[in-house]
C-alpha cells in the first residue's frame, strides 16, 4: 500500500523464539549482508552467464535492495548459515543461489530446500540447521513447491541432495558459482493454500470475501510472508505499522497501538489486520457507496492509493461527498472503466485489474 508514510525501522528478520545461537547468527548474517551490498552497489553484476529470467531477477534486486535485504516484496534475500547469496523469487517461481565455490552452492540450495522461512516459526536469516521443519505440518517451506528428478516433493537430506548434485551437474557452464532451483507450475497455489484458513477466519469476523483477501496477498506479496516493500510495508498483505497498523488498533481493537515488525511479519496477525483494514475502508473511508460491487473497486483501488485519491480522481475540487455521489451516479461498468483509466495514479488502475482478475482463482473459496 504505496500511499502510506512514516516508516518503522526496517527489519525483516524476525524471529519468533529467540535463542543466544539465532542472536549470534542473526548478528553475522546482517554484517556480512552489508558488506556484500555495498560491494554490490560499486560494481555492476555480469548478467551474460545467466538465464534471461534470472538476469532479470538479480538486475531487480541489485537496484531494490538495501543493508537489510530486498524492497521488492516478491522476493526474499536468503542468508543462512553459508556463504551464498540466495535469493527466493516467489512472483517467478525461481530460487537464484551466487557462491564462491561449489561446496557452497550444494550446501546453500540443500538448507533452502528443507529450512523453513515462516517467520512464524524460524527466522529466515539465521536458520542453519538441515531439515528444519515446521512442527505443525513437519514439512519445510517448500515442500511440493520443488519436485526432484523423480517428480517427488523433498523433505529429507539424502533427497535434497541428491537433487541437488544432479542441478549442479545439469548446470556445470556456470562454473560453479550458481545455480537455479524452479519451483514448480502450481507454486503459488501450493503458496497461497498455507494462508487460506488465515483468511477465511478474518472475512467471517471483518465480512471481507475470502477471494478478495487472498487475491490482495498474492497481488501485494506473492504469498511472500517476509515481503518489505521499498516504503516498508511488510507482510503478505504489505501493512503499513503506523498507517493501517494503527488505524486497526485504534478503530478495530479500540485502543493506540503500532504493531511491531514482528507482529506484522507474522502470517496470521497480518492477515488479519489486512482484512481488518479493508473493513475500515468499507464501513468508514468509502462510507456512503451503496452499490456492492462498486464499493469493492473502491476498497481495492483504496488499499494501493488511498481513499483521499480516489477522491480527487472522481472529484479535484469537490471533496468526499461529491466524489461518492458521482460514484453512485455511475453505473458498475463506468465505475471500473474511471477507476481502470482516470485514476491519478497508474499503479492503482493497474492494481484494481491485477486483483480482480486474480479473485476469479478464489471464487469457489468461501
Amino acid at each position: 500500500m504505496s500511499w502510506f508514510t512514516a516508516p518503522t525501522p526496517p527489519v525483516p528478520l524476525i524471529v519468533t523464539h529467540w535463542r543466544f545461537r539465532s542472536i549470534h547468527w542473526l548478528f553475522l548474517s546482517i554484517c556480512s549482508l552489508i558488506c556484500t551490498c555495498a560491494s554490490a552497489s560499486k560494481a555492476p553484476l555480469n548478467l551474460n552467464a545467466y538465464d534471461p529470467e534470472v538476469a532479470a531477477l538479480l538486475e531487480e534486486y541489485q537496484a531494490e535492495s538495501d543493508a537489510f535485504g530486498s524492497m521488492l516484496p516478491s522476493v526474499l534475500a536468503y542468508r543462512g548459515a553459508t556463504r551464498a547469496d540466495t535469493l527466493v523469487d516467489f512472483a517467478r517461481g525461481i530460487i537464484s543461489i551466487t557462491a564462491p565455490d561449489s561446496a557452497s552452492i550444494k550446501r546453500a540450495a540443500v538448507e533452502i530446500i528443507l529450512t523453513q522461512i515462516d517467520p512464524s516459526v524460524i527466522d529466515a536469516a539465521t536458520a542453519n540447521d538441515f531439515g528444519l521443519i515446521n512442527s505443525k505440518t513437519q514439512k519445510p517451506f517448500f515442500y511440493q513447491q520443488i519436485i526432484d528428478q523423480d517428480g517427488l516433493p523433498i523433505a529429507s537430506v539424502w533427497r535434497a541432495e541428491r537433487f541437488v548434485d544432479r542441478l549442479i551437474k545439469q548446470q556445470a557452464s556456470t562454473q560453479g558459482r550458481s545455480l537455479t532451483l524452479a519451483l514448480v507450475g502450481q507454486h503459488k497455489a501450493i503458496a497461497g493454500a498455507k494462508y487460506i484458513q488465515f483468511a477465511q477466519t478474518a472475512s467471517i469476523k471483518h465480512r471481507i470475501p475470502v477471494p478478495l483477501i487472498m487475491a490482495i496477498i498474492e497481488t501485494e506479496s506473492s504469498f511472500n510472508p517476509m515481503a518489505r516493500s521499498r516504503s516498508n510495508a511488510l507482510g503478505l498483505m504489505q501493512i503499513k505499522a503506523d498507517t493501517a497498523g494503527r488505524d486497526y488498533f485504534s478503530i478495530i481493537k479500540g485502543y493506540a497501538h503500532t504493531p511491531t515488525s514482528g507482529h506484522l511479519y507474522t502470517p496470521s496477525n497480518n492477515v488479519e489486520i489486512g482484512t481488518g483494514y479493508l473493513s475500515i475502508l468499507a464501513d468508514r473511508y468509502l462510507a456512503g457507496i451503496y452499490h456492492p460491487l462498486k464499493l469493492q473497486y473502491a476498497i481495492i483501488s483504496s488499499y494501493n492509493g488511498g481513499a483521499g485519491n480516489l477522491y480527487k480522481s472522481l472529484a479535484p475540487n469537490g471533496g468526499k461527498k461529491a466524489a461518492i455521489a458521482r460514484v453512485n451516479a455511475m453505473t458498475v461498468d463506468e465505475f471500473y472503466w474511471f477507476l481502470t483509466n482516470r485514476h491519478i495514479r497508474a499503479e492503482s488502475r493497474n492494481y484494481l485489474k491485477k486483483v480482480t482478475r486474480r479473485m476469479k482463482k478464489y471464487e469457489n473459496i468461501q
